[in-house]
């Protein structure tokens, strides 16, 4: 550490799990210290200096830890990141951390896209992310951790190493469609087979954070069946049931697997739409209302029709679950004032 071209300089902490931070004794504090500042250097060759000094803590302490090029090659992988997942180093060094069977994945059970992964955020935007995923163990168990990761600069400011640092945050391994048919079902609505509202919660939470870290735009959808009432109260409650089925029937058809719809409670429905570009909200707008315009039951040989309102919104910057929900929520609204089958969205709100 006598390098006279490296120095720390002082950022925000790293919020670093309980677990790394009284596991490892004063040993780990070093590693944390390191963890609340970036490095500079004249020049990305002065950073294995400093690599060297942190490796000979990091593979005594019981945190699993690797470091990363810009191109996502691993430099080191210690003996905790051996022990818990699996893999030793003489597999990882010099592989591609995308090119191995690590299966990232949200808390959800689902894939993560490679613009979700914390280390391509880290690295686009020079800052520390802190992330709970999963990660895909040698015996294919999955690995509930948190996962912290943390850019090394040169004095130019280009990040040219990545370190992670990462803790279970349970004991358990977890086979990871389990996962996902365990959550599912847990919110599962009986009548429509839809997720319920606290899965639907859960996911647009993911969707926001995501949205933060590299902008990737996605949209609300928010359904309400129209005259529900009149339906229960002319046909009875079988006949409301049947209506609500058939609309569940057309949000399933319509959502790609990328998309997530719920019932979010009695006629309601709530749906997350990836989006490529903010323009897409309008193409999908169409679709939808094409497709539930064209649901009907019959019961007792007369035709109901399944028509709905729709609110549909993309994310905006301030936006919180509460707030993108009820901006939808508004649009539905008023849709069902303008006339008997409409959907509004961005582009033609009050």
């Amino acid at each position: 550490m006598n390098n006279p071209h490296l120095r720390f300089t002082p950022e925000q902490p790293v919020q670093t799990p309980a677990v790394a931070r009284n596991a490892g004794g004063a040993e780990t504090d070093a590693i944390i210290k390191g963890l609340n500042g970036f490095v500079e250097a004249d020049a990305p060759a002065d950073i294995p200096t400093l690599n060297q000094f942190l490796r000979t803590l990091m593979n005594e302490v019981p945190i699993g830890c690797y470091i990363l090029q810009p191109d996502h090659t691993v430099l080191y992988w210690n003996r905790e990141a051996e022990r818990l997942l699996g893999f030793s180093t003489s597999e990882m060094r010099g592989k591609r951390c995308v090119d191995m069977p690590l299966g990232c994945s949200f808390v959800t059970g689902e894939s993560m896209p490679t613009s979700s992964c914390p280390a391509v955020c880290a690295f686009a935007t020079g800052k520390a992310q802190t992330t709970q995923m999963f990660m895909r163990k040698k015996d294919g168990s999955d690995l509930l951790i948190r996962n912290t990761l943390v850019p090394l600069r040169g004095r130019s400011g280009t990040v040219v190493e990545l370190v992670s640092f990462f803790t279970p945050l349970t004991d358990e391994s977890y086979d990871h469609k389990l996962v996902q048919a365990i959550y599912e079902t847990a919110t599962k609505d009986p009548l429509t087979c839809l997720p319920g509202r606290k899965y639907m919660e859960a996911r647009l939470e993911d969707a926001i954070e995501v949205f933060k870290r590299t902008n990737h735009p996605f949209a609300v959808l928010f359904v309400d069946a129209n005259d529900f009432h009149n339906v229960n109260n002319t046909y009875g409650h079988a006949a409301g049931d049947a209506v609500l089925r058939e609309i569940g029937l057309a949000l399933r058809t319509f959502g790609r697997k990328s998309d997530a719809f719920c019932r979010w409670g009695g006629d309601e429905f709530v749906g997350l739409l990836q989006l490529r570009q903010h323009e897409d909200i309008e193409g999908a707008a169409h679709r939808m209302l094409k497709l539930t315009d064209s649901r009907e039951i019959t019961v007792n040989g007369q035709k109901i029709s399944c028509q709905t309102s729709i609110g549909i919104t993309v994310v905006r910057e301030d936006d919180d679950v509460r707030s993108i929900v009820q901006r939808a929520d508004d649009y539905m609204y008023q849709a069902k004032r303008r006339k008997n089958s409409e959907i509004v969205t961005d582009t033609n709100a009050e």
